[in-house]
């Protein structure tokens, strides 16, 4: 065989692959989501060659959640809350607290600052007793867009999968991941998911955290900083109340970093 022809060989082989690959995401998150059996916290997803997990963060709380409020002998202050849909709750004697997106040593310390008013030395125990349902969300060009269950070691390719692949005008080499790290705070990881199922670099798939959002482009990103202010203003800002997580979020006071998943 001449070397044109091998050539041509092993490049039909390496497309063969790479199409297995991709018509095997989604079947590798429906197996995954099956034993999880919609609990938040299944067993960890192995993903060869991909960077370890980092350490967890510290949870940021998210509408839906249910926060336990004790004041020490204040049984009046004291009672069972949730976060709202507009990231707010309400806490007898300390009124409004943005909570969204926030820790819960955070709202602690607010509501103790505010019981001032009140109590002299509040003694203010926070606890938070029911999680709201954990998701991701995945955007652009994938056949099932929207939010999707999160399930513990989720990497961007398995979110891909669980939105049933890529649409063949995607470009999986532009994928962009969204975090939001604060009220008005985000992380933006470029993450280049072809090279990830090519093997080329593996490390370079990211995993992913509860109400991340991934967005698989039609084209490249030309300018990260630009698409990042655009997409957020066009597509998270006006349907907060609807996407876990993003709710509460100032455009006009937000700021980034943009990251890398190496």
């Amino acid at each position: 065989m001449s070397h044109a022809r091998r050539g041509i060989a092993a490049s039909a082989r390496a497309q063969s692959t790479r199409s297995l690959a991709l018509l095997s995401l989604p079947l590798l998150l429906i197996a995954v989501l099956a034993g999880c059996g919609g609990h938040p916290e299944p067993a960890a997803v192995p993903v060869a060659g991909a960077q370890a997990p980092p350490p967890q963060a510290e949870y940021r709380l998210q509408v839906g959640d249910e926060l336990n409020l004790m004041v020490v002998g204040q049984p009046d202050f004291s009672r069972i809350v949730k976060v709202r849909p507009d990231g707010w709750l309400s806490a007898p004697g300390a009124g409004e607290i943005e909570a969204s997106g926030r820790t819960v040593a955070e709202v602690t310390e607010e509501v103790r600052t505010n019981l001032r008013r009140l109590i002299r030395h509040p003694e203010v125990s926070v606890m938070l007793t029911t999680y709201a349902p954990l998701q991701v969300y995945v955007f652009g060009e994938v056949k099932s867009p929207g939010a999707h269950p999160y399930v513990q070691n989720m990497t961007a390719l398995h979110a891909v999968g669980a939105a049933a692949g890529p649409l063949n005008t995607g470009r999986l080499s532009g994928a962009v991941v969204l975090r939001r790290t604060g009220p008005n705070a985000l992380d933006v990881y470029p993450v280049d998911l072809d090279q990830t199922i090519d093997g080329e670099a593996a490390a370079r798939d990211l995993y992913l955290q509860p109400n991340d959002v991934i967005f698989v482009p039609r084209t490249l990103i030309a300018d990260l900083n630009l698409f990042v202010d655009k997409f957020i203003r066009q597509n998270i800002a006006p349907f907060t109340a609807y996407i876990t997580g993003w709710q509460a979020l100032h455009v006009n006071e937000l700021s980034w970093r943009v990251r890398t998943s190496e």
